[in-house]
């Protein structure tokens, strides 16, 4: 029995997490927009918005809608433009996943079915609708590289005070939304070709040694064949304490392509 429900508890957590890996969305929303800000001003603001934040560790709770009856807590390392590392525990402190991902490849370990999936990076980026960096963003609050994204590609529009930042790419389309044109506090990625989207949500804004964060965040996927939304509620954040990320894959994990364990995981 308990094995039992460890497993959905990690099963449940693998499918939100490849939900980021099939994101794809619907018709983009109509705003009424003010006068634009100047594109030199917005990239401005953004760099001066990022500055200070060199690497971030946090414990946090976590919640699957559909599974509220289980409580998850998880640690997560970052170490921005690098690598950052997301452990998933359920009952008793059990470890039942593990997500590492660099610039050139990630790999998420399946604990209790002692498996393991690596694919390059770049081979995720097309279904991602983005690269490491935007991923590493979803997590850190900080979507907005200046060194990696192309801003040429961007338009703004502000409404009712917040900038909202909108691409339209040949797969995906992209808009950010930030809160008084400072801190991002929405992200959404729609599919081109398809009904679906995934959507990051930021909120409980704090500051801490000059940094403005958010506690929680709301994580939402939508597709023609499932719904899912993830809520993250950190504890305790700490920033600028650069330490290595300790990750390998244990002896003895087999390993198991992407499509194998999706496919395994969305019949579930």
């Amino acid at each position: 029995m308990k094995h039992s429900i460890l497993k959905t508890i990690g099963y449940s957590l693998l499918i939100s997490l490849f939900a980021l890996f099939s994101c794809k969305t619907v018709q983009k929303q109509v705003v009424t927009t003010e006068e634009t800000p100047v594109k030199e001003d917005t990239i401005s603001m953004v760099k001066k918005e990022q500055q200070g934040i060199n690497s971030i560790s946090a414990q946090f709770k976590l919640e699957i809608e559909g599974y509220n009856l289980f409580s998850f807590s998880g640690t997560a390392y970052s170490i921005i433009d690098k690598e950052f590392m997301i452990s998933i525990k359920a009952l008793f402190g059990i470890e039942v996943m593990r997500v590492y991902c660099t610039p050139t490849r990630a790999v998420v370990l399946d604990k209790l079915g002692r498996r393991y999936c690596e694919v390059p990076f770049e081979l995720l980026e097309p279904e991602l609708g983005t690269d490491f960096y935007g991923v590493q963003g979803l997590f850190t609050n900080r979507t907005f590289d200046p060194d990696k994204n192309n801003y040429a590609n961007f338009t703004v529009d502000v409404v009712n005070g917040d900038w909202i930042m909108s691409h339209n790419g040949e797969n995906f389309q992209t808009e950010f939304l930030l809160q008084a044109g400072k801190h991002l506090q929405r992200s959404i990625i729609r599919s081109v070709k398809t009904g679906d989207f995934f959507m990051a949500t930021y909120t409980d804004l704090r500051e801490q040694n000059g940094i403005t964060f958010p506690y929680k965040y709301q994580f939402l996927f939508q597709s023609k064949k499932q719904n899912n939304a993830v809520n993250v509620t950190f504890q305790q954040l700490q920033f600028n304490q650069t330490n290595a990320i300790d990750f390998e894959i244990p002896a003895g994990y087999k390993a198991v392509t992407v499509e194998q364990l999706q496919k395994e995981l969305m019949s579930l």
